[in-house]
């Protein structure tokens, strides 16, 4: 790590902002994908490397500064909405929800928003460069970065706690049986797929990539599944293990661990923490950390 990647990593945590942190996120899938055509084709993991999770569109630089930038969005947007006043009100509405990771920061014309993304930007290329470089940790170090600086957005800038604040009568982890079957067979079916093609490729991350670029159809309105913390964890165990059906099984493990941690610790808040993330970070500690 050098001033230069600092800089980059500064502009990546701009640029994420102004595009919203779930668009600079498609861009990591496309990258990735040429990254490893590119690679398969014997020309190098630059494109991966330096570009998909690097500086550019790294989750870890360009969403978490996209996080960072929503969140202290929400907050000014609470605070003028909490004056109550017609100018107040009508200026809030430049603004994005705290949680809202979709919608261009570019929306809120503030200076101070799309610097606390690059500033993150920067937190993030250093705080994984920690956990990778310094203390070798057998983790997903980009997934664990974007977890830890959901929760210290959450912490800083947020006002409803870690937990997030749940209605009294709402209870987090109710599951109709019809959705929880059909939730089981989807995840199970595109984990195998997912399996196979890590299997065949021998690459851990060609599932990770495709799910981060699926992400697009969702500013089509449509009511479209979030997979890449599935995929992301089959592909490590399916490489891990040598095994499709081990890599289909902790692709199920995924899906149910990411709806516990969405209902535990991203409903129901006013900041992001990010629920892929947080999965593929707490699985793949399971998977590189302990089992293999």
């Amino acid at each position: 790590m050098d001033i230069v990647s600092i800089l980059a990593a500064f502009g990546g945590g701009v640029f994420g902002s102004l595009i919203g942190g779930t668009t600079a996120f498609i861009f990591t899938g496309l990258m990735g994908l040429a990254g490893i055509v590119v690679s398969l084709s014997g020309g190098g993991d630059a494109i991966l490397n330096n570009i998909a999770f690097g500086p550019f569109f790294g989750p870890h630089v360009a969403f978490a500064g996209g996080v960072a930038a929503a969140a202290l969005s929400g907050k000014i947007k609470k605070n003028l909405e909490s004056e109550g006043t017609e100018e107040c009100l009508a200026k809030s509405q430049q603004y994005v929800d705290g949680c809202d990771t979709l919608t261009p920061i570019f929306k809120t014309k503030d200076p101070l928003v799309i610097l606390a993304g690059g500033i993150f930007g920067i937190l993030g290329l250093i705080v994984n460069y920690f956990y990778a470089e310094i203390l070798h940790l057998p983790i997903d170090t980009i997934g664990f970065t974007v977890l830890t600086l959901g929760v210290v957005c959450r912490l800083l800038i947020g006002t409803t706690g870690l937990f997030g604040k749940k209605p009294e009568n709402v209870n987090r982890y109710a599951f109709e049986p019809q959705q929880l079957i059909f939730s089981l067979i989807w995840s199970f079916g595109f984990s195998a797929v997912v399996a196979y093609a890590c299997y065949t490729l021998n690459i851990n991350n060609i599932g990770f990539v495709i799910s981060a670029c699926s992400l697009i159809f969702l500013y089509f309105g449509l009511d479209f599944p979030v997979t890449h913390h599935i995929s992301m964890i089959t592909g490590y165990a399916t490489i891990a293990f040598g095994s499709v059906f081990l890599g289909a099984l902790f692709g199920v493990i995924a899906f149910l661990v990411g709806e516990f941690i969405l209902r535990t610790f991203s409903s129901y808040a006013d900041t992001h923490i990010d629920m892929p993330a947080f999965t593929i970070a707490v699985l793949s500690f399971l998977i590189l950390g302990i089992l293999s």
